[in-house]
């Protein structure tokens, strides 16, 4: 998949917007901190994921005051067809998010995905020394561009926890009673064991490779697997919808203490174990760093087979979070594919083997073309 072009309308730092990318693979991004370059990124992902990458809320999109903002790319596949995609998401006259498939309106669940992304972030080399939250959304983000079903479990998922925990308020308020739990219980049950049984089936298809991936980045780790941690270990989707089931029974009267549902898909979490020790306990930030680079070109690999098309890479300043070696790596294993980067500055003294557009002040533009 190759971008064509990317039009945006009042989102974020940027009025009215349009980039042409030129028929080269790799295009980036130059400006100051704090010029947007991120929310090119993010728009872009936007197109694939409905949703910030970043975890911000729609009204944090739109630029200040206005009523709606509107993100559109024309793209072309890998077989050569022109396709555009389109998202406008709205205050008024009523709040929606709207998403169009060349020029044919389409759901969120239809959306998501056919502009396959890789997204690299700087704060993800933290990945595994930060909250469980960001090591399963990194697995949301994934599985939802593959699985049109992923997507929509987890989405009514969501609203479903979102209800039982309003309910745990209200038991422990004592304007409800605990019986009143039932029916959210077997829709979290439901729910939560198609979820876990997807994000199970990506473990077992990273750790396919990933000991490979890790050693051509340059470390030595004989034995390097995901583990994927969770209360239970059923693996047969009936059997887990009531294994959950009992998990929620049991933990009712901590729940209603806590207000809060403590089992289930959204308090799992996952690891990489090398050589037998939990990277977090041993590994130095470099080694972390390997590990969530891995982790990136494997997700690149998995996506493709799955969507039958090449993702587009978004890289957000990998020239001053990574050093010259694993920069190379990185490049070079995407070569293939179509890379946006952003930097802060042109990097090394040879001419870049790119386009190059400079961000400043709500505009970008070719390089030379803010530079004549």
């Amino acid at each position: 998949m190759r971008l064509l072009s990317l039009s945006l309308e009042q989102y974020r730092n940027y009025g009215a917007l349009t980039v042409d990318f030129p028929e080269n693979d790799l295009h980036l991004f130059v400006g100051p901190n704090g010029s947007g370059k991120t929310n090119i990124l993010e728009s872009i992902a936007l197109l694939s994921l409905t949703k910030s990458f970043l975890g911000l809320e729609e009204e944090d999109l739109r630029q200040w005051g206005k009523e709606h903002y509107r993100v559109r790319a024309r793209m072309k596949t890998d077989g050569g067809a022109t396709e555009e995609l389109e998202i406008v998401s709205q205050v008024l006259p009523r709040k929606q998010k709207v998403c169009f498939h060349n020029g044919v309106k389409i759901s969120l669940s239809q959306m998501v995905g056919r502009l396959p992304v890789v997204t690299f972030l700087p704060q993800e080399l933290a990945l595994f020394a930060g909250p469980p939250s960001e090591r399963r959304r990194f697995f949301d983000q994934i599985l939802s561009q593959v699985s049109p079903g992923y997507f929509s479990s987890l989405m009514d998922y969501q609203k479903v926890l979102k209800q039982r925990n309003a309910l745990l308020k209200s038991i422990a308020e004592r304007t409800a009673d605990a019986s009143f739990l039932a029916p959210w219980d077997e829709e979290i049950a439901l729910l939560g064991s198609a979820l876990t049984l997807l994000r199970l089936e990506l473990v077992e298809t990273f750790n396919l490779a990933l000991r490979e991936e890790t050693q051509a980045l340059g470390e030595s780790w004989n034995d390097v697997v995901v583990s994927y941690r969770r209360t239970g270990d059923s693996r047969v989707q009936e059997e887990l919808r009531q294994e959950i089931l009992e998990q929620l029974k049991k933990s009712v009267e901590r729940d209603v203490i806590l207000r809060s549902t403590t089992v289930g898909p959204h308090r799992d979490d996952w690891e990489i174990h090398a050589d037998g020790r939990s990277l977090i306990s041993f590994a130095s930030r470099g080694q972390q760093r390997v590990a969530v680079l891995a982790l990136l070109l494997l997700q690149a690999s998995y996506l493709e087979v799955r969507r039958g098309e090449k993702p587009v890479i978004l890289l957000d300043d990998i020239f001053s979070e990574l050093d010259s070696e694993h920069r190379e790596k990185l490049l070079g294993a995407f070569s293939a594919h179509q890379v946006i980067l952003t930097a802060t500055d042109i990097p090394g003294s040879a001419e870049f083997p790119g386009s190059v557009f400079q961000v400043e002040q709500g505009r970008v533009a070719p390089y030379t073309a803010l530079h004549a």
